[in-house]
């Protein structure tokens, strides 16, 4: 039976992953849907993470070493190079799978030859595997399956950020390798990912199916994590930016998607502006309020969430630098961070 099924090609590149990657595996080998390979692209990784995939005794595992560490986005280059079959998902080395993910994939984009890449929500869990939340829903929208065209998807983004789980994108290999090519961009850094996304969405339209099919680990160690208390510009505003500089996207785009994406400017400049301030670089936050408040930001409190977090958290940045509160100050702006910041 599993020869009449669409071969999946799993990608899973790795770099001193020995504390994870068994779990990820075993998650990969104990899926329902049967048709698979594995191919691991090890990035020259230093400690045991060769020896624990190589103890796993599975005939569907293929090991491909880097003699020298080819960075992040030549590992998931390389990945796309050895990706083979109809279908191809590239999985990180520290989430799990549920054992269902593949068979619901494989079984949409089979009964929908239009559509290019299928995504799916994830549950975020910690270092421990404790279930921390949920990420990765359509916007707006509690069930089912969205579809996006690149108008839908860029306009999405404009307004609620990236909502796409990287590690549950399952791609038609051909787009990758006749699209997509070389993953990623020196001009996008960490968000090469949402480029990426785009690209593929402008030759055919993505989907995303609305249920946690994963669990997307998020620990202290990781780059997910410590963008939290970032100061500097997040890497998605040059994606943004760069597809908002080119005039046949600006030419798809309304006067409200550019207004929608002021709203994130003004968000991620209060984000910023809360963590100079905890920093006591009072001045450079400072800097960051400038225009604060106009008669757009009240607006985006109306019609968003977001809008009315950026307000609050706006508003008391201003209080506090006015009037000054000390550690009390700093206390305080630490637990408004702890409210989700979304």
């Amino acid at each position: 039976m599993s020869n009449e099924l669409p071969l999946v090609c799993i990608c899973v590149p790795t770099y001193n992953v020995a504390v994870t990657v068994r779990e990820t595996l075993e998650s990969v080998l104990a899926q329902t849907y049967p048709n698979l390979v594995v191919h691991i692209s090890d990035n020259a990784s230093t400690d045991e993470t060769l020896r624990v995939v190589e103890s796993i005794p599975d005939a569907r595992i293929h090991v491909h070493r880097q003699i020298e560490n080819i960075g992040a986005e030549g590992n998931f280059t390389k990945c796309i190079q050895l990706a083979t079959g109809k279908y191809t998902a590239i999985f990180h080395a520290d989430d799990v799978y549920d054992s269902a993910i593949l068979a619901k994939q494989v079984a949409f984009l089979e009964a929908n030859p239009d559509v290019g890449t299928v995504f799916t929500g994830a549950r975020t869990i910690d270092e421990n595997g404790v279930l921390l939340g949920a990420i990765g829903r359509a916007p707006g929208v509690n069930g089912g399956v969205v579809r996006y065209s690149f108008r839908e998807l860029l306009q999405t983004m404009l307004l609620h950020h990236n909502f796409l789980i990287c590690p549950s994108a399952m791609v038609r290999t051909e787009m990758y390798q006749e699209y997509i090519r070389e993953w990623g961009s020196s001009l996008f850094r960490s968000s090469s990912d949402i480029d990426t996304w785009l690209r593929l969405a402008s030759k055919m339209p993505i989907a995303v199916l609305n249920e946690p099919l994963m669990s997307y680990r998020i620990s202290s160690a990781q780059f997910s994590n410590s963008i939290r208390n970032r100061t500097e510009r997040a890497d998605f505003f040059l994606v943004m930016d760069n597809y908002l500089a080119r005039p046949d996207v600006l030419g798809l785009l309304t006067k409200d998607d550019l207004r929608h994406y002021g709203w994130l400017v003004r968000h991620e400049c209060v984000a910023r502006a809360l963590n100079l301030f905890v920093l006591g670089r009072s001045t450079e936050a400072t800097k960051l309020l400038r225009g604060f408040f106009s008669r757009d930001t009240f607006s985006a409190a109306i019609h968003s969430r977001r809008g009315l977090v950026t307000l609050a958290g706006g508003s008391l940045l201003r209080l506090l630098m006015i009037f000054g509160m000390g550690n009390k100050g700093i206390l305080l702006v630490k637990s408004i961070k702890k409210i989700a910041w979304k």
